[in-house]
Formats: C-alpha cells, structure tokens, sequence
C-alpha cells in the first residue's frame, strides 16, 4: 500500500521525538548510576547500550526524513527546467486560492506559451526545444518574486503564479514577461532561435475557484495569440 509522503513525513517526526525522549531518559538515569557497584554497572552497561541504540534510530529516521523530502520534491519539479510542474502547480494554485478564501488576498495568475515552439523541435531537434524551454524558465524565474510561483505545465506551456499582488502589478508584470520572452534569443550549436510568446492572465481572490481562474486565463492567453501573425521558422 503507498503511505502518503505527507503522512510518512508526519510519522517521521513522531517517531523522532520519541527516540529523543528515550534518549533523554537513558541520559538521566545514567547520572544516577554508581559504577561502584556491581548491579549498578550491568545497569550502566544496558543504559549505555540503550543510547547508542537510541542514536542509530535517531540518525535512520534522519536519513529517512531526507529520502522522503527529495522525492517529495522529485514529485513536484520538472526535470528540464527545475520548475514546479503540472502536480506542483496545481498545489501552489490550491494554496494561493485557499488564502484568497480564508484571509482574502489577492492575486494574479499568468498562463505563458510559446508560440511556433514545434518549429523549434521540427528544425534544430529536441535537445534544442529543451534548451529554450530552460532558458524561458530562467527568465520567468528573473521576473518573478521569491513569494511567487513558476511552473511548467505542458509541453510549451508554463504558468505564473502572482501572489498577494494587485491586479495593476499583475497586468504590469504580464506586460513585462511577454517583453523579456519575445526578447529572448537562445544561441545554439551556431544558430539564434528566436523565442515568440503569448501570456494571458486572470485575478482571483475571495470568491475564485482553481479552475475557473485557469480556464479564464488560458482563454485569454490563446485570445492573445490569435491576434498575433503566423510565426516564421526560426533563424
């Protein structure tokens, strides 16, 4: 049966804090031995062995509660850009609509694709695709605050999460990371591929919901791109 990571991490911790308190006790009736006497020393000796056994646990549970962190995180982070990925984001979008209910903040998300990003894939090969997919999300993560969200969703497609902001800030920093993105050039193997970007967004707070918020912003972001002209192959 799969035991949830966060039951197990929570489990962890128990388990931990009992190994202490053994510890702690071993420790205290340890001050109490005379090692004069010989019932005393046996007792010395269990206790001694009590705490070394109590700090291999201690280190096993460690070790454990580390494993299961760097899948936690494994299982949230996409391999070719280091972002969070559609599991993660789902998460964050959760979260950040939970506080607009429960404390009402406000916030924005940015639904950003990339436009003839196939041609890239059909003409340079996809170690090339998956180079301008790292450098985008090195952009992203440039424009964005350490309270905010970045994840890559899709294929070509990434999000933006925009946390405790207004929709002014919002509609300002969308503005900026269409401009950063259709700016950027990616150099490879001798050639510049020019990136080409959509970004579309929506506000939430108190009354949103998860998914009518990305609904409403990807529809916006593809209204955007349907407005722009047919991409040419990169150069």
């Amino acid at each position: 049966m799969d035991i949830p990571l966060d039951y197990r991490h929570s489990n962890g911790h128990a388990a931990d804090h009992a190994g202490n308190h053994v510890a702690r006790v071993a420790a205290r009736l340890l001050d109490t031995v005379d090692p004069e006497q010989r019932a005393d020393l046996a007792l010395r000796r269990l206790l001694e062995r009590a705490l070394t056994a109590a700090a291999e646990a201690q280190a096993r549970i460690s070790e454990q509660r580390r494993e299961i962190e760097q899948l936690r995180t494994l299982s949230v982070t996409d391999e070719a850009t280091g972002l969070l990925n559609r599991r993660g984001f789902s998460e964050a979008m959760n979260r950040a609509v939970e506080r607009g209910q429960r404390y009402g903040e406000t916030g924005a998300l940015l639904v950003i694709d990339l436009d003839g990003f196939k041609a890239v894939n059909d003409t340079y090969g996809h170690a090339a695709g998956d180079h301008v997919l790292a450098s985008v999300a090195r952009v992203l993560k440039q424009c964005v605050r350490t309270l905010d969200d970045v994840a890559r969703i899709g294929g070509d497609e990434f999000a933006v999460l925009l946390n405790q902001t207004t929709p002014e800030h919002a509609v300002e920093r969308a503005r900026l990371i269409e401009m950063y993105l259709n700016g950027l050039v990616a150099p490879w193997r001798g050639k510049n591929i020019h990136v080409r970007a959509s970004v579309g967004s929506q506000c939430f707070g108190a009354d949103s919901k998860p998914d009518d918020v990305f609904t409403q912003a990807d529809k916006n972001m593809y209204t955007r791109k349907s407005g722009k002209a047919p991409d040419a192959l990169p150069a």
